[in-house]
């Protein structure tokens, strides 16, 4: 009894810790352009990649043992985008707001947003950022799955996100309301003081600034609406960065190459007419902000810029009006598997793509490297953090306290879709997560862990899953596997469980298990 009120009590400092922790920013030097072709040589390259893509933390930061956390190509709001018109919460959205005409529908979304949404360093704690550690840096995306997630342990909205992850909410859900791939962009706007996401809408040939950011605003009385006929935020809004949505990238450059190295070269997979006209109505309403901060003439830009090598031109060509069914819920998974289906249709041996990497986003278990998952919970922030905590030199101590720990901590609770995994840390903000994400969770958490000198080898961990959708953990203790079940109570078994269709550590996946 002494030895697990000394165990909570420890789990208890953790935590705290963790929550009250400062960022650790730390300098890091610039990267050479690389040609982004050349960026998947081997099988591990393309875990690595699909990693980035499924990781909140998207900035160029080491994690506590292993290699950097990288930020994922071709942008995070080009990945976040599809991700977020294959999930629930935004087919719902749009299905609920939309209306006849576009003027309707985006006074509809703004009246949603400023009930919605709120921004994630005002969601919880005042000034003090929850999810910072040493291995973590203050910019992150989140998928609206995750932002729902987040929503529902927030008492002042439904929607929890960064600027970024909440203009590439509204992105997604305008697109499926109708608005073409011309008419609505998240856009990167930056000054000497940071940077910030909104999106820019057109209307019948009128543009706005939507900035749902300003919801808590329009909450306390203080504005009426978060659309802007004009916007101006100096000295956030002194440059715009980019512009994005499923289909087209056009970006001006970063101000900060050492996060965002791939995004250094002017990119532009739009028509000169096209690109010319959005920019002529779009920079008066950011009071004629520069184009990057290299201040480029729009002719000049165009003649200089290439397409980005990963982006895919295409569009997502599905909207509310294809959605079948008599309820909302039908409608919803009729559209669903519309846009997955696309999704998948878009996948390409030769190059990686902004839809296929939209499926690591999601969390989307039916993805050729499911590998990724259990990397990307190797290096996971939390989760690095206390299994190096947790660490004892008795390997099968190992093994017990992180079941305990997991077990203990976390409810078996589906926090996302059945068919995906949630990031691992998502599980100890949220308290919660299916047999299968703990399964993931403890994975990153033993792999953080000392074995005979090292770290635990991937070789002696896997993650199964079973045919009824369970999760489960196999661990090689003196050559012989033991199994970790969390369905019920503290379960840690040799016996095998039976029919199981994945297993997969950070390396290796197969379909089926031979013990």
């Amino acid at each position: 009894m002494a030895f697990i009120v000394l165990l909570c009590f420890m789990l208890i400092s953790t935590s705290h810790a963790i929550q009250t922790e400062k960022e650790n920013s730390s300098v890091l030097s610039m990267k050479e352009s690389i040609d982004l072709s050349s960026f998947f040589k081997d099988d591990w390259s393309i875990i690595e990649n699909y990693t980035w893509s499924f990781m909140r933390y998207d900035h160029y930061e080491p994690s506590l043992h292993f290699e950097k956390i990288d930020v994922p190509t071709p942008t995070v709001g080009s990945i976040l985008i599809p991700a977020n018109m294959m999930s629930k919460d935004v087919c719902e959205t749009a299905l609920q707001i939309f209306r006849d005409s576009k003027i309707e529908t985006l006074h509809a979304f703004d009246k949603y947003d400023c009930e919605s949404m709120i921004h994630t360093m005002d969601a919880f704690f005042k000034s003090n950022d929850e999810w910072h550690t040493d291995s973590s840096f203050n910019c992150r995306k989140e998928s609206a799955v995750e932002m729902n997630v987040l929503g529902d342990i927030c008492f002042k909205a439904d929607l929890v996100g960064e600027c970024y992850s909440q203009a590439s909410f509204n992105t997604a859900v305008l697109r499926l309301c109708g608005f073409s791939a011309e008419e609505v962009f998240t856009v990167g706007i930056q000054g000497e003081s940071g940077g910030h996401g909104v999106n820019i809408i057109n209307v019948d040939d009128d543009w706005f600034v939507f900035d749902s950011t300003f919801a808590p605003y329009v909450r306390k009385g203080m504005r009426d609406s978060v659309i802007f006929p004009l916007y101006y935020r100096s000295p956030i809004s002194d440059y715009i960065v980019f512009l994005e949505n499923d289909k087209y990238l056009i970006n001006f450059g970063t101000l900060f190459p050492e996060y965002s190295p791939t995004m250094i070269n002017p990119y532009n997979n739009m028509d000169a007419s096209s690109l010319t006209s959005i920019i002529d109505h779009i920079l008066p309403l950011f009071n004629n902000s520069y184009l990057g901060k290299s201040q480029w003439n729009i002719s000049e830009f165009i003649e200089q810029a290439r397409p980005h090598p990963l982006m895919k031109p295409i569009e997502i060509p599905y909207t509310v009006n294809d959605a079948v069914g008599k309820s909302l819920h039908e409608k919803t998974d009729s559209l669903i598997t519309l846009i997955t289906n696309f999704v998948s249709d878009q996948l390409d041996t030769k190059v990686i793509n902004q839809y296929d990497k939209s499926r690591y986003a999601l969390g989307s278990l039916a993805v050729e490297y499911p590998q990724a998952y259990a990397n990307a919970a190797k290096l996971a922030a939390w989760t690095s953090k206390l299994g190096t905590t947790f660490d004892r030199s008795l390997t099968k101590m190992d093994v017990y306290l992180t079941n305990f720990l997991i077990q203990s901590t976390i409810q078996t609770k589906q926090i996302v879709p059945n068919n995906c995994v949630a990031y691992s840390d998502l599980l100890y903000l949220r308290h919660a997560g299916s047999t299968i994400d703990k399964a993931v969770l403890a994975y990153g958490t033993l792999r953080n862990m000392k074995k005979d000198g090292d770290f635990w080898s991937p070789d002696d961990i896997q993650i199964l899953i079973t045919k009824d959708n369970q999760g489960h953990l196999a661990v090689k203790l003196n050559n012989n596997w033991n199994y970790l079940s969390f369905i019920k109570g503290n379960s840690i078994s040799n016996t095998s469980p039976l029919e199981i269709i994945m297993a997969f550590n950070e390396l290796e996946y197969t379909t089926s298990w031979k013990n």
